[in-house]
């Protein structure tokens, strides 16, 4: 019997064996893409009938928008879902790390209205991926779960490791738990492995794509209008504001979410003429690659844009006029902003011919989270914590979960909750770490900016259309597990040599080829054996 330190190697052999796995029978068929990818019937949809949107959803895929919190949130759980046993836990922050338990009133009262003590092991984001490993190799990481993606093995893992929830969740169970089941197909995808559900989404939508970010209170001032730019608008545009003796940059970071849409590039692989291809390997991918470096040459990057990133606070303190960032970092930048006229505007991206860029969206969900394998008793009672995590905007719980308590952890400006010093600390600047174990739809919410609201509404009706979600999503290829990781570091180096002249254009050939036959072909021909299995196209 091998130990489980021995599986954490990454070793195809290890895996295969099984004995480091509790007896899981899955891992004995590690290349089996048909037994991986085997579909389930996914939970029933039931969309929670919350707070009326400020803005109609006019495609399916378009967030709710509320220009402020409701007045009269309702309290929509009834009595506690805990059972006065202790529950365990392990998830990451990108925030410090709160006071414990016994220094938090905040946590204090989380235990009391779950009616069960939470016990949670937080770590810093960037260390979580090393803490998993250990905590699995110390079997430490409680009853819930934060998983870490890009584990070796994770349906096997999974399978031993990890309660299976189909029977608690697939088709209409899942309304036992109507949070839970306020999650739609897509994010449901991402937690089926091996024929069974196996975790429960951290939903985010595509509030977490990126897009091109801008200065519009900065281009006011400069006079120079960006509009909905081409690939050819956006270098004008970012010559005519750089200026580097008033240390300002056209842009912080290679704007490479707006010129993959204006170049029509694939959300990483995608069916073409019959045939599974990646980004990287078509002409187009080289032509956004000539693009920065061109970009780079013109000196309108941030001089330390493409091998350092503080786009942030080169975006926010006015180094840059535009930056890359997620739709939900908008109201971050509104919240760093010192300048009383900071604005930010969100430019529709073109192609050459004028067409609407396809712009290409963010995973479904931010990270999934799992059960500890227990009796059907415990597993109910996890589960019931979990949904309490996932109630949804507007509601009394949401706003305890994101604010903490009234006068100590937040204030409200108009019927927005603005947290204090103590809610910035205790409540993890409004993002307590349960939040990476279960929770609702992300809103399109900025408080106290109506306008932003109604920019990113109107960006978002505009490219939806023809907007595309990544194809590969909740498709498990073992060698994208196994070596994924390390081909794209290599790419995404010679992506960095290539931007700042380190190595000629020249060189993507050679390194596409030899992506190919050091696993991207295999991972290729693994997912369109995964797409064949689920009867995608």
């Amino acid at each position: 019997m091998i130990s489980r330190r021995t599986l954490l190697g990454g070793s195809l052999a290890a895996a295969a064996t099984a004995g480091g796995l509790s007896g899981c029978s899955t891992v004995t068929r590690s290349t089996d893409i048909a037994a991986l990818n085997k579909p389930v019937a996914l939970p029933t949809y039931k969309r929670f009938a919350g707070p009326k949107p400020d803005l109609p959803r006019v495609h399916p895929l378009m967030p709710d928008c509320f220009y402020k919190f409701p007045a009269h949130p309702v309290k929509v759980t009834d009595g506690i879902p805990g059972d006065g046993t202790t529950v365990t836990g392990s998830a990451p922050t990108s925030n410090p790390i709160p006071p414990t338990a016994d220094r938090n009133p905040y946590w204090q009262e989380l235990n009391r209205r779950l009616g069960s003590p939470l016990e949670l092991n937080i770590t810093a984001a960037g260390d979580y991926t090393n803490k998993f490993a250990t905590s699995v190799a110390g079997d430490t990481l409680g009853d819930l779960f934060n998983v870490d993606g890009a584990f070796a093995y994770l349906p096997q893992f999974l399978e031993a490791r990890a309660q299976d929830l189909t029977e608690y969740l697939s088709g209409d169970a899942i309304l036992d738990y109507p949070f839970l089941a306020n999650a739609p197909a897509d994010s449901w995808r991402g937690c089926v492995f091996s024929g069974g559900i196996r975790a429960v989404p951290i939903q985010r939508g595509v509030m977490s794509s990126n897009a091109l970010l801008a200065r519009q209170d900065l281009l006011d001032q400069l006079g120079v209008e960006l509009g909905s730019p081409t690939p050819d608008d956006l270098m004008k545009v970012a010559k005519a504001v750089t200026d580097g003796k008033k240390n300002r940059w056209g842009f912080a970071v290679p704007p490479t979410a707006a010129l993959s849409a204006m170049l029509g590039l694939p959300n990483g692989w995608e069916v073409r003429d019959g045939k599974l291809v990646h980004s990287r390997e078509l002409p187009e991918h080289k032509q956004l690659l000539s693009i920065t470096r061109q970009m780079v040459l013109a000196g309108v990057i941030h001089p330390d844009g493409v091998a350092k990133n503080n786009q942030k606070v080169w975006f926010t303190q006015g180094s840059a006029v535009m930056t890359q960032d997620t739709y939900s970092s908008i109201q971050s930048f509104y919240r760093r902003a010192t300048s009383p006229t900071f604005s930010v505007s969100l430019p529709v991206p073109r192609s050459s011919d004028g067409k609407v860029g396809r712009v290409l969206l963010g995973s479904p969900n931010n990270s999934i989270a799992a059960i500890r394998p227990s009796s059907p008793e415990r597993t109910k009672l996890l589960l019931r914590v979990l949904n309490w995590f996932a109630a949804p905007f507007g509601t009394e719980e949401y706003l305890f979960r994101k604010f903490g308590l009234p006068g100590r952890h937040y204030t409200l400006n108009g019927t927005d909750p603005q947290l204090t010093k103590d809610g910035g600390s205790e409540v993890c600047l409004g993002e307590f770490p349960i939040q990476y174990l279960a929770d609702g739809p992300y809103p399109l919410y900025f408080p106290g900016h109506q306008d932003a609201v109604e920019m990113a509404y109107d960006h978002l009706k505009t490219v939806l259309p023809t907007a595309i979600l990544p194809p590969a999503y909740g498709l498990y290829s073992p060698t994208q597990s196994t070596k994924g990781k390390i081909l794209d570091t290599r790419m995404d180096s010679l992506t960095k040599d290539i931007q700042l002249g380190r190595a000629p254009l020249s060189d993507w050939d050679d390194a596409v080829a030899d992506y190919r036959k050091s696993g991207a072909d295999a991972i290729r021909h693994e997912l369109e054996q995964a797409m064949a299995v689920q009867g995608r196209k």
